[in-house]
């Protein structure tokens, strides 16, 4: 295991690296239910309201929701929290490592600019 989810200084729960990461290196697989944009809307309405849990690909026009069990507790990005600086991005339906991580270090991503933060209490 490379990681483990513990309670984090940023908000509720991180991701924790449990071994020294490389740069570029493979985390895990973005976990959910592939889904064309118009599934999406009508299953959860308005992306911009709903974005919460879900990894837009806009080039093809497919959504990967991970809104529902068992995708919602198993995914493993659901629980990365936004930082100052990345140190991953979500690429190819997957997070890698944007640089050298160290053991103990929270992985840490960008979200997109329309990513609707309200949701945060």
């Amino acid at each position: 295991m490379k990681y483990e989810i513990k309670p984090s200084s940023i908000e509720g729960l991180g991701v924790f690296a449990l071994t020294e990461l490389k740069k570029n290196e493979f985390i895990c697989p973005y976990l959910g239910e592939e889904m064309t944009w118009t599934e999406f809307k009508n299953r959860y309405g308005n992306y911009k309201d709903n974005c919460l849990n879900t990894y837009p690909m806009r080039r093809i026009w497919r959504i990967i929701v991970a809104k529902e069990e068992p995708y919602k507790s198993d995914n493993v990005v659901n629980y990365i929290n936004e930082g100052d600086t990345a140190n991953v991005v979500l690429k190819n339906k997957s997070l890698y490592t944007l640089r050298s991580i160290e053991v103990g270090e929270e992985l840490l991503l960008n979200y997109p600019k329309d990513y609707k933060r309200n949701w945060i209490v």
